[in-house]
């Protein structure tokens, strides 16, 4: 290294083998051969695998972009192409359609790797054979530290920069951070590091009875189709629909209920299953400091927003990191100058842009999705890095922003106005008498109690995993669902309160059982819409009672589990 700028030899270090991490490694070696100056690139790949493979979307940018940096685009990944994104919020719908050129789903799951993962290996396969080495290996923090002034010459020109892994340490000229969102160092990267902030996600993949996909290939995004969901995307894959919920205070609860409300609209097809769900981070504006001597963040950790689609904004930050690293220098100054201000001041601007309106749009109730026409409408065109949401040429998110800040102004202006009145579901399902439905994740008490109910006559459903119950729900309404408190991925009081609060379940009873004895478990189940709480080992006779209206009997003591009071033992809501 000369002074502060990467010379031929020069070692980088990238902490992160996704997208970011791949393209940026790609990005660097090829426009350093460019300029005549080979680096030596090496990537920190480790990362748990993801329960739930993402598709992707491919925009005609995004193509060109993945060509640019040595990836074969092959029609074969084309799962299939979209003929728009419809927006919907509250009864009201619009279509926008896909830009010349099409968006491509890759996507080859369950029965190969999900789009993100094809996209990846492509990236990883092209940065290889420009000499990239990628290492598997978990980076727990980056030092800066001087060699020492008797340090052999081969240490003195290996870089400023040490990078810990896993208990031993490598130095480098610059490192760049490529982790995605939520996944940072901090303050390990560099002291003062600022990621773009994060919201909170759910994802899942949602399989049908039949592999043919019926509904027309539109993505989909719902604003706002619950109070702590800002935005549900439904995107068909190849044998299978992806589903991202984001929110600040989103939950698997909240993603289930979503999908139930969606199957009900005929978003999707009767007799859906969810196959993965699990809990991620999205970006949710531009990071505040994300360069520093020698080190850059690039991707869904430097900056992003939900309404993104597509590639665009990953792959464009890796060029311009890579530039500012070969053009810029490494000092502190200059990478600010070269690689922020000049190579992401839109894409930052377009991500907090992005950022705000989705609050303007929650607000817009049932005038979002005009909102977005408007903004189209507009013929606003980002700039040479910048690009539109959802995929699309246009709205950019400056102009969204102020499409959905007028809508949103102008709905609470009329809400003020008129009296809120609830959407009527356009079909529920007729109740079904003597179904039940019970869920509990020991095999020995779900056995139990179906055979105690089926002695009886009635036909009964039973569930080890909660997710299959709002699946069936959505269906077949039963006439009683009995509901252990501990399930495994959402506690059984909040899914009860969820299935009152729901119209396809608001009239369901509940019968929430549980091995906690306790006052206040007891009261949460009553205050969610339990119609009874019941201790384990439940007693037969009181369960009949309650369900089937046979003659009520003598009260038999109640057991009062040691440590308790006597104030919860004679209450049950029947």
């Amino acid at each position: 290294m000369s002074g502060s700028r990467l010379v031929s030899g020069s070692r980088v270090a990238v902490i992160g083998g996704g997208i970011a991490g791949a393209g940026l490694a790609a990005s660097l070696l090829f426009n350093g051969r460019a300029r005549g100056v080979p680096l030596d690139v090496r990537v920190y790949s480790h990362g748990d695998p993801e329960s739930v493979p993402p598709p992707v979307v491919l925009t005609p940018e995004c193509r060109s972009r993945l060509a640019a940096l040595g990836c074969r685009v092959s029609m074969d990944w084309r799962a299939h192409e979209l003929r728009g994104v419809e927006v919907l919020a509250q009864g009201r719908r619009e279509l926008l359609p896909a830009p010349p050129g099409g968006l491509w789903v890759v996507d080859g799951w369950p029965n190969g790797a999900g789009g993100l993962a094809v996209v990846r290996e492509a990236l990883v396969t092209a940065a290889t054979a420009q000499g990239a080495r990628f290492l598997d290996r978990h980076v727990e923090r980056v030092e800066r530290q001087l060699p020492a002034p008797d340090a052999p010459a081969a240490v003195k020109n290996s870089g400023p920069l040490v990078v810990r892994a896993q208990g031993s340490g490598e130095r480098y000229h610059a490192v760049a951070l490529a982790t995605g969102a939520g996944a940072s160092l901090g303050d390990a990267f560099f002291p003062g590091f600022q990621p773009a902030p994060t919201v909170a996600a759910v994802q899942a993949r949602v399989r049908h009875g039949s592999s043919r996909l019926s509904i027309a290939p539109l993505a989909r995004l719902w604003i706002a189709p619950l109070p702590t969901v800002d935005g549900l995307f439904l995107l068909p894959g190849a044998h299978s629909v992806y589903a991202l919920a984001f929110g600040p205070a989103v939950t698997p609860a909240d993603l289930c209920q979503v999908l139930m409300m969606a199957a009900r609209d005929g978003l999707l097809e009767e007799g859906f299953e969810l196959s993965a769900m699990e809990t991620t981070r999205l970006p949710f504006g531009p990071g505040r400091c994300v360069v520093a001597p020698g080190q850059v963040a690039v991707g869904p950790a430097a900056l992003g927003h939900p309404l993104q689609i597509g590639l665009s904004e990953t792959l464009a930050t890796c060029s311009r990191a890579a530039v500012g690293l070969l053009d810029g220098g490494l000092e502190a100054a200059a990478l600010e100058r070269r690689y922020v201000r000049e190579g992401l001041s839109e894409l930052m601007e377009d991500a907090a842009a992005g950022a705000r309106s989705i609050a303007w749009l929650r607000r817009a109730g049932p005038r979002a999705p005009e909102a977005f026409l408007a903004a189209r409408r507009r013929g606003s065109v980002g700039g040479v890095y910048s690009g539109g949401v959802l995929g699309l040429a246009a709205p950019t998110p400056l102009a969204l922003l102020a499409s959905a800040r007028w809508a949103g102004l102008r709905e609470v202006l009329g809400s003020w106005l008129r009296t809120t009145v609830e959407p009527v579901p356009t079909a529920i399902p007729s109740l079904e008498p003597d179904l039940y439905y019970v869920v509990d994740d020991d095999p020995d008490a779900r056995e139990a109690i179906t055979q105690l109910l089926e002695s009886t006559g009635a036909t009964v459903v039973s569930f080890a995993d909660e997710l299959a119950l709002f699946c069936a729900v959505a269906r077949r309404p039963p006439t009683a669902i009995l509901l252990d408190v501990v399930l495994h991925w959402v506690d059984g009081l909040r899914l009860c309160e969820g299935l009152k609060q729901h119209p396809l379940t608001r009239n369901t009873r509940v019968v929430v059982m549980s091995g906690l004895n306790r006052p206040h478990v007891r009261q949460r189940a009553l205050d969610a819409g339990a119609e009874a709480f019941f201790p384990k080992p439940v007693e037969p006779e009181r369960l009949l009672r309650l369900l089937m209206g046979h003659a009520p009997e003598a009260p038999a003591p109640v057991r009062v589990a040691e440590g308790t009071t006597g104030l919860e033992s004679d209450r049950y809501a029947s």
